[in-house]
């Protein structure tokens, strides 16, 4: 199949990374794959050299339109731009939406003709299916399905930091570790609340990715001082191998206080056999293997991290759980083939 995928956004998300890593993989697996994607920096930065990709425009989305049997998109504002491109270039492409987020937006009346036409509408968890469909009972159930997301594999570097040595972190003290932007909507802040409760236990937290806003730092920092725990948390700031990190911490934790579609820091850690912890106010509860607690509540998630810092073997047998349902309920390969169905 001659495949469009669409990237959905001017920076760099897990909807981003999700484009690039199925593109890969239909590649792999002998499909043509080309790739559209915004003027932005943030974007065309991760792809030059991997990917050959087009500024999204008019002209290079009727172009790619014309040879396209799949075109893909996975934010709903290029709905009316393909469905308009494709009348226009008498394109038979079968348009396929994946719906990255969980809220109950009504659809405009003069956009649900475009919905209609639609070959499928995939959402990536059961919850994101339930509140859209919910709140437009107009769309064919027939045409929606739901697949959740999945994690590629991806080659370890050598250059990979040592944590342990990098920030003095002794063998027998385990660490906990986040991944993804670090704001406050994560929860990062209510994890230092937390962590702040352990004082007296040994622990390390690491922290891996961009503060938004950058300033956000040193709120945290100034939030770990009033309780002691300063010296104890690492910015390792943005890294291309955060498998490579994952791979060395013990515990991960993904504590956001937001309503989550289906976040893929859970199942970074899952598939690497990792204990983790993650609240319960998104789809985590579909598929997460691990703790879950209550958003925006230190108490709980103190609790948690206290049994599994203190446990040893509730936390080996935690991360070898995880690991076992997502090699046979979760793997790339699994998800692949549920998105061709959905193409075909």
């Amino acid at each position: 199949m001659q495949i469009l995928q669409i990237f959905p956004g001017k920076v760099w998300g897990g909807a981003e990374q999700y484009v690039l890593d199925l593109g890969r993989a239909l590649a792999a697996d002998g499909h043509s794959v080309s790739y559209l994607c915004r003027d932005a920096k943030a974007v065309t930065s991760r792809l030059d050299g991997v990917v050959d990709y087009s500024i999204y425009s008019d002209k290079t989305l009727r172009d790619a339109l014309r040879d396209a049997d799949v075109v893909h998109i996975h934010d709903a504002r290029f709905l009316a731009p393909v469905m308009r491109a494709k009348r226009r270039t008498g394109s038979d492409a079968r348009v396929v939406l994946t719906r990255h987020i969980a809220r109950p937006s009504r659809t405009w009346i003069l956009q649900r003709r475009h919905y209609r036409r639609l070959h499928r509408m995939i959402f990536v968890s059961q919850l994101a299916y339930r509140l859209w469909s919910g709140a437009n009972t107009w769309m064919p159930r027939e045409k929606m399905t739901v697949i959740h997301n999945s994690i590629a594999d991806h080659p370890q570097s050598a250059a990979t930091l040592d944590l342990r040595a990098e920030a003095g972190i002794a063998p027998d003290v385990p660490i906990i570790m986040f991944t993804g932007r670090i704001r406050r909507s994560k929860g990062v802040g209510v994890l230092v609340e937390a962590l702040g409760q352990l004082r007296n236990l040994p622990w390390h937290l690491v922290l891996v990715g961009t503060c938004k806003p950058p300033e956000y730092r040193e709120k945290l920092l100034r939030q770990a001082e009033r309780h002691g725990i300063a010296d104890r948390i690492t910015f390792t700031g943005f890294t291309a191998d955060v498998y490579g990190l994952i791979a060395q911490s013990d515990i991960g934790v993904a504590p956001s206080i937001v309503r989550e579609a289906c976040p893929l820091s859970p199942m970074e850690f899952m598939k690497m056999g990792k204990c983790v912890i993650t609240t319960d106010n998104g789809a985590q509860p579909e598929y997460v293997q691990g703790l879950m607690v209550p958003p925006a509540d230190e108490q709980p998630l103190a609790d948690a991290l206290y049994r599994a810092i203190t446990d040893t073997e509730f936390r080996r047998e935690a991360g070898e759980d995880a690991a076992e349902y997502f090699a046979t309920h979760m793997a790339y390969p699994t998800f692949v083939g549920k998105i061709l169905k959905a193409y075909s």
